[in-house]
């Protein structure tokens, strides 16, 4: 059983994003292996590949057969399961010595891509290209390739907040297709079902529909209404809407499927008379034995033009974009080809027009992601060459149908990206969700670089922590650069965490209190290294090293006195030791060195006692090279007991011995630091203040 090579398995999700599970007549375990297969194969030659899924899985079950294993593999990559391919295909090929299975390698390779995994999907993908005879899919392993080279070059957009779509139009299922109208109300595309349904069968809630939603005083989008029957023609999939600019014109599509592959879609237009929308008209002079789908209206040499996607005869290959110029209500021109530029011999799909920019997505031109989100500007003359928009609008998973308001500033795409608030269906990347976006108009932005001793260090770990928690954490690396930054809020107070393997990790404090303008805050960190052969995980079992951090006492064991002395001791030099080191292995870092005394003896007389050993202790630190400064010696006396052992109670000497005691904490400089368990040996690590 060889795996399937269709290209355009996506298409349908991306369309009109229909999901169908199957809904079995009779449990699977009750039907001979044979009959499992031949089902499973049906199922398959009809392309509809959820159920032929769970047909094959019942029968590997049975046989473990590897030929089985790799058509799992392949159903999971074309409903977009990536870690359900990714578990498949790394038990399948592992063990696969003699290469019998070196087309699986590109979709292995695609699925690792797609969850980020660039440096395994690289050698996967080039693994396929050396070995396989499959020459359709080459030029595809070529571009996903070239994309992951191309990531790190790509902008951060970090001025562009994106976030699931709050309120009630994202669902289990999937969403697509979401334009503001002239109102303000968003309309969208989704499947009304709320749980599992068949492929086939007359079920209206099988297809999608045209919904429209308002947002309410919270700002959130409310519960969205479906459109009249005279939009939502029972029996097709209904989606892809656009506006004219005045709102008096609706575009949509009209589509059906073969199993879960596009099998027709047709272009039409409504009229609104101020109170509702007409039944539909059919776009005849652009519609044929052909897919049209995915309208919008723009500009094109001075004229109103209406940009689609289409596979007609003529274009660069796949799914090409076109325009045609609106003549009249039902008047257009003949379909142009946007040319070689635009188009590729892949998929070029859900174009949007703002201001004298294209917008669409593409998986020909190399990205981040299956289909990433481009952009190309007319001068007048020629479209410019396209450009990869970058990452936030673009992930490693399917981008796409990018609009905007009038402003430019807020918008909204669509997504299969992996976030928290998705709710799980198949998979929690099978189904496109909407997200909203606003792009920030006073930009704070945070430079961090990052070093070690001898000057840049590549592939650390910035984590940013907003302290009001107002907004989520965020966490980046840079495998191939020292270079960081972030966008940051007004008036916020934030924390940035940095590690590295092989170094001690280091943290940031700052704010953006009172910025009113354009600011970048520039941070430069140096980590330190580990010592040779140290880790900070001691290799996987129990950590070599303890985490200390800011104002969190540490108890020097070591560090006694005689009866009413407050003389340095040679013992004492063991923990003081430890301290001279950590103060000039961190050449920032400001500590608080603390006596404390028993309950016994008078308060005056205890407090005066334990101030004298706190500078007796700092005195001998500073004859050793460290700055007055960089200590402050606080006796606290009786003031801090630790135990039971408090006025009126009997103890022993012991227990009075445990409140007679030194600890230092870090009150400035570095927020963490790592210090050995040999170091902590005898000390003892208390609870932060």
């Amino acid at each position: 059983m060889n795996v399937l090579t269709y290209k355009k398995y996506g298409f349908a999700l991306l369309t009109v994003c229909f999901m169908a599970i199957v809904v079995s007549a009779q449990p699977l375990t009750e039907v001979p292996y044979n009959k499992m297969l031949e089902k499973a194969d049906e199922l398959m030659k009809l392309r509809d590949y959820y159920n032929a899924e769970d047909w094959y899985e019942q029968a590997y079950r049975e046989s473990k057969d590897p030929n089985i294993a790799a058509q799992l593999g392949y159903l999971n990559y074309v409903l977009r399961n990536y870690k359900g391919a990714n578990s498949r295909y790394k038990r399948l090929l592992d063990r696969d010595e003699d290469n019998i299975f070196i087309d699986e390698r590109y979709y292995y390779g695609m699925s690792l891509k797609a969850l980020g995994e660039y440096e395994e999907a690289y050698a996967n993908l080039e693994k396929f290209v050396e070995l396989s005879s499959e020459e359709e899919l080459k030029p595809m392993a070529r571009n996903a390739m070239a994309g992951m080279k191309l990531t790190n070059q790509l902008e951060e957009n970090v001025e562009t907040v994106i976030q699931f779509a709050k309120g009630d139009i994202n669902s289990a299922f999937v969403e697509y297709s979401p334009r503001l109208y002239v109102n303000g109300d968003l309309y969208f595309s989704a499947i009304p079902a709320k749980k599992v349904v068949e492929a086939t069968g007359g079920n209206d809630k099988q297809y999608s529909k045209i919904y429209v939603s308002r947002k309410n005083d919270k700002g959130e989008y409310d519960k969205p209404d479906a459109l009249e029957k005279e939009i939502n023609r029972p029996g097709f999939h209904t989606g892809n809407v656009a506006f004219s600019p005045d709102g008096k014109l609706m575009y949509f599509t009209r589509s059906k499927l073969d199993g879960n592959d596009l099998e027709s879609s047709s272009l039409f237009f409504s009229k609104y008379d101020g109170e509702e929308w007409s039944p539909a008209y059919a776009v005849n002079s652009i519609n044929g034995d052909f897919l049209v789908t995915h309208p919008v209206v723009g500009d094109l040499f001075g004229d109103e033009v209406l940009y689609f996607t289409s596979d007609m005869e003529g274009g660069e290959g796949g799914l090409d974009l076109y325009y045609s110029t609106i003549q009249g209500e039902d008047n257009f021109s003949a379909p142009v080809n946007l040319g070689p530029v635009i188009n590729t011999a892949f998929d070029e799909v859900t174009p949007y027009y703002h201001d004298g920019t294209l917008y669409f997505s593409s998986d020909g031109h190399p990205g981040m992601g299956g289909y990433d989100i481009f952009t190309s500007t007319w001068d007048g003359v020629v479209w410019s060459e396209v450009v990869n928009l970058g990452r936030n609008y673009n992930t490693t998973f399917d981008d796409m149908n990018i609009s905007f308001d009038a402003d430019g500033i807020n918008g909204f795409l669509v997504s299969n990206r992996d976030v928290e608030e998705k709710k799980n269906m198949k998979s929690r990347t099978c189904c496109d969700d909407i997200y909203e976006f606003n792009i920030r108009q006073i930009q704070i932005d945070l430079l961090a670089l990052v070093n070690d001793p001898n000057g840049p260090l590549n592939g650390a770990t910035i984590s940013l922590e907003d302290k009001s928690g107002a907004s989520p954490d965020v966490s980046k690396d840079n495998p191939e650069g020292n270079d960081f930054q972030f966008f940051l809020d007004q008036d916020r107070s934030y924390k940035g965490y940095i590690t590295r393997d092989g170094y001690y990790p280091d943290s940031i404090e700052f704010n953006t209190l009172g910025i009113l303008d354009d600011y970048t805050i520039n941070k430069i960190i140096t980590l330190r290294p580990l010592p040779p052969g140290s880790d900070t995980d001691g290799g996987g079992g129990e950590p070599e090293f303890e985490l200390i951090t800011i104002n969190q006492p540490i108890r020097l064991n070591k560090i006694y006195y005689d009866f009413d002395k407050w003389d340095i001791l040679d013992e004492a030099e063991i923990d003081l030791n430890i301290i001279l080191n950590l103060m000039n292995e961190y050449p920032d870092m400001v500590i608080e060195l603390s006596s404390h005394t028993d309950i016994r003896g008078p308060k005056r007389y205890n407090q005066d006692l334990s101030q004298k050993r706190a500078q007796s202790a700092t005195d001998w630190l500073i004859e050793r090279g460290v700055a007055v400064e960089r200590i402050k010696p606080i006796g606290y006396g009786e003031t801090l007991i630790l135990n039971r052992c408090v006025q009126g109670t009997r103890c022993s000497e012991e227990e009075h011995r445990f409140n007679r005691r030194t600890e230092f904490k870090i009150i400035e400089g570095p927020q963490e630091i790592l210090i050995t368990k040999e170091i902590l040996k005898g000390a003892t690590r208390e609870g932060g203040q």
